[in-house]
């Protein structure tokens, strides 16, 4: 019996490779949005600790609003920016996805066809089997027609 040969494996490895890769690029991906979304937490919680500050400022110590006032809108300003990497980070997030799914059919499109061409493969071998068995079946019946 032949050996069945894939053609095209090397273009199937290449897509596993770059489906891997996607995958690994989309953990890294995750990876960085996390960190973002957790920056953003925590830098609303210091937020609101600096405007709890700056009412106790406004209430008991009127000579220290004016720093309460300059901390807590740094803090703004950062909460604000690391609300932005967060949201560029889920446009990135989503490219790593889009690019996961294309290595992901590229990938399944190649592992069909080869599962096709192997199915294929494997029922013209067994015709060529039964082909030689059909033709042996035919000469020995011949033989024994003429014997008798």
């Amino acid at each position: 019996m032949a050996r069945f040969q894939f053609r095209l494996e090397t273009s199937l490895r290449l897509a596993e490779q770059a489906l891997k890769t996607a995958r690994q690029e989309l953990s890294a991906e995750i990876r960085r949005w996390l960190a973002c979304k957790s920056a953003s937490e925590e830098q609303r919680r210091v937020l609101l600790s600096a405007q709890e500050e700056q009412r106790n400022a406004g209430r008991c110590c009127p000579e220290n609003l004016g720093i309460c006032q300059v901390f807590a809108q740094e803090q703004q300003k950062k909460l604000r920016e690391c609300e932005a990497k967060q949201i560029q980070q889920e446009l990135v997030l989503e490219d790593a996805r889009s690019n996961l799914l294309k290595a992901h059919q590229e990938a399944e499109k190649f592992r069909r066809l080869k599962e096709k061409q192997l199915k294929a493969f494997l029922l013209a071998e067994v015709r060529k089997e039964q082909k030689i068995l059909d033709e042996t079946g035919q000469v020995l019946y011949w033989r024994k027609q003429r014997l008798l």
